[in-house]
């Protein structure tokens, strides 16, 4: 992802490294600037996830939150941030999108919609992990040494998969996130019969010209009441949970490969969009990756 770079000591030369590769949908990337060092600023990842883990306790702050970060740092979705990294031992940065991990969860779970609309987000998540943080970082020291013996001849594809799904595993179970409490969970949550009526009448008409009050009426509340309720149970205005349901639905048109055969535009349509634009940048904001993107992957697997 896009950062920038202010040395440390501008008159001192960089003599820094990098290396890296990608495993099906996750980047790791290793990197040192050297000199006197730097200070990185990340704009925000939006649905793009990135963490870091630095080989030194790692200075961080952004306009709500400022530390020292030993093992790992996920960085933020909603604000800029501003890191000083080692000079010499460097930084690892393992990065995907919000929307592999999302698609990860649902196979795991077995669940079609494990958010409920909620997009996962891992920044300003309270409460612990269903694993120790420190799963994160054996799970990727030990992908990375079992990557260092492998052959000229490069990854086998299953070999490959094996380690995709052993870091969005570890990402997922060992870092707080919106699907915490669906992983932890070990019975039957109950949700409240306006909140479940909400979302299967959405899931239901979502493809049409519907509204906050359409959406009121066919619940049988007020439109506040409404707007209480979607707060309460997903953190979002109504509008912007149908919007998601669509977005989801538009995704999953895409990556059944149906899409092959029209334009990404009348999926758009599909999902509420006149202009292309405005689709594609709800479509990256919540998932990561544009829908275009979206369906070169699914065309390369």
């Amino acid at each position: 992802m896009g950062h920038d770079l202010h040395a440390v000591e501008p008159g001192k030369r960089l003599n820094g490294s990098v290396n890296g590769l990608t495993i099906g949908s996750v980047s790791l990337v290793w990197v040192r600037y050297g000199g006197a060092g730097v200070v990185v600023e990340t704009p925000p990842t939006q649905g793009e996830f990135a963490m870091c883990a630095p080989g030194d306790p790692m200075e961080y702050h952004s306009n709500s939150r400022r530390g020292v970060a030993g093992g790992s740092l996920v960085l933020s979705h909603e604000e800029k941030m501003r890191m000083k990294p080692h000079p010499q031992l460097g930084c690892l940065v393992i990065a995907t999108s919000t929307g592999r991990l999302t698609d990860h969860l649902r196979d795991y779970l077995g669940v079609e919609h494990p958010l409920r609309g909620r997009p996962l987000r891992f920044d300003s998540v309270e409460g612990p992990a269903v694993m120790s943080r420190t799963f994160v970082d054996r799970t990727w020291r030990q992908v990375c040494s079992m990557l260092d013996h492998i052959s000229e001849d490069g990854i086998h594809p299953f070999a490959a998969r094996n380690f995709e799904e052993a870091i969005l595993n570890a990402l997922l179970l060992g870092l707080p996130n919106t699907a915490t409490p669906h992983l932890g969970m070990t019975g039957h949550s109950s949700r409240s019969d306006s909140a479940k009526f909400v979302w299967e009448w959405l899931e239901a008409h979502h493809q049409q010209p519907i509204g906050v009050a359409d959406i009121a009426a066919a619940a049988g509340v007020s439109i506040r009441q409404l707007q209480v309720v979607c707060k309460e149970h997903w953190g979002q205005t109504p509008v912007q949970l149908l919007r998601g349901i669509r977005l989801d639905h538009a995704r999953r048109e895409i990556l059944s490969g149906r899409s092959e055969f029209r334009r990404i535009g009348d999926v758009a349509r599909a999902a509420g969009y006149v202009h292309m634009s405005r689709f594609a940048a709800h479509y990256k904001r919540r998932f990561g990756e544009t829908p275009s993107q979206t369906l070169q992957r699914i065309r390369t697997r």
